[in-house]
């Protein structure tokens, strides 16, 4: 029992649905635990749980409140849990089996290592779940998926991307995002279109080519393609996101169509909206653009997305929370850019200071930091950021 929630009904609810094959009963149930779970962990750290499991999962990403493989897990039962609620794609028991054989240590980094959990000791990882990938390639490949943040995995990851691996679409995002985090993006294409080849509408692995496309230059087709899934899964965040990158990108590279900064702006501001108003990242570059393309109104919205940052470290230094140790770099860098959006210069520098010094190794991600933050300096007035 996890406050007023009954888990070990659901798992058993699990297994009833696996062994009468009714893989989107299964999910539906798996995605249920997820929900309860992720709440309750972002409840824990005195705010306000979103409405919307990626919200929460993004909250605890920002403040590093959760490990890169526990994401990992997360988000793909997010997704599997989607696919079941909408019916965005047939689900096969193998969707099922796999999202039960995830679920296992999802919740064990909830109640033994996530530092506002129960933090109880787990008798068996599996919580009794009996999914038949519990041996084999796929088990393995989570394994090696579990040591993401201690070490490159990339090269075993690919050893076992076999057909069973990659037929499995949230498996295959898995392996992908993380090829792409350890600096393998050619061999992550490679995966991503195979995994295509199955499931050519499936909205993560559409997510992460079309972001490939974009870094490999080839901004034109990734916007083809980011539009057509936004088109039809208006209200996902993520791609809103996603999508307006790919637009502001490739006005800052002069390419698209003439009003590419405009519909970025709108993108931005609904997937902000989408939110409530909690992906403070979508917001401040809202206000971004709106600067940008010299909108009054621009610092208004920057000092809205302060004011949200300000109530929500507050928040977290009243329940003990050291929110200067916990937060990751976009989480410092989204407020120093809100800071000197609305006119807090010294305030925004020493943020960014912060965060360039913690996270040096980023060079890429800083890269693009700074010149965000110079191309708004050079409206605003003031020495540039190096």
């Amino acid at each position: 029992m996890i406050d007023g929630y009954d888990l070990d009904r659901d798992l058993a609810a699990i297994n009833r649905a696996l062994s009468g094959d009714m893989p989107e009963a299964a999910i539906f149930y798996c995605g249920r635990a997820l929900e309860v779970t992720s709440a309750r962990a972002v409840a824990a750290l005195n705010l306000d749980p979103g409405a919307q499991v990626f919200a929460n999962l993004e909250m605890l990403e920002r403040l590093s409140c959760i490990t890169r493989p526990a994401l990992y897990l997360g988000h793909a039962l997010r997704r599997l849990a989607n696919d079941a609620r909408h019916i965005l794609r047939p689900l096969s028991r193998r969707d099922a089996d796999f999202a039960a054989l995830c679920l296992g240590p999802w919740l064990e980094w909830y109640m033994r290592e996530y530092f506002r959990g129960p933090q109880t000791a787990v008798a068996d990882e599996s919580f009794g779940i009996r999914s038949p990938l519990a041996a084999g390639a796929v088990a393995e490949t989570l394994h090696w998926l579990k040591r993401a943040d201690e070490e490159d995995v990339s090269d075993k990851l690919l050893e076992l991307a076999n057909d069973e691996v990659i037929a499995i679409p949230a498996l295959a995002a898995m392996l992908a995002e993380a090829l792409i985090s350890d600096g393998h993006a050619g061999d992550a294409q490679s995966v991503l279109e195979r995994a295509l080849a199955h499931v050519p509408q499936d909205l993560r692995l559409n997510q992460l080519y079309a972001l490939g496309l974009r870094r490999a230059g080839h901004g034109e087709e990734a916007l083809a393609r980011l539009q057509s899934l936004s088109g039809k899964f208006q209200e996902d965040e993520e791609t809103l996101g996603i999508t307006a990158g790919a637009l502001k990108s490739n006005w800052e590279h002069g390419r698209g169509p003439a009003d590419a900064l405009s519909r970025a702006m709108k993108l931005y501001a609904k997937g902000f909206q989408v939110s409530h108003e909690r992906n403070l990242y979508l917001g401040v570059n809202r206000a971004a653009l709106a600067l940008w393309q010299g909108e009054p109104n621009a610092k208004e919205h920057a000092a809205h997305i302060v004011e949200l940052f300000a109530a929500r470290n507050a928040r977290l230094s009243a329940s003990g929370v050291d929110v200067a140790v916990r937060r990751d770099y976009y989480d410092l860098v989204t407020e120093a850019e809100a800071r000197l959006l609305s006119g807090e210069g010294a305030a925004a520098r020493a943020l960014y200071r912060d965060a360039f010094s913690r996270f040096g190794a980023r060079k890429g991600d800083i890269a693009g930091t700074v010149a965000q933050a110079n191309r708004s300096i050079a409206l605003l007035g003031g020495e540039t950021i190096s």
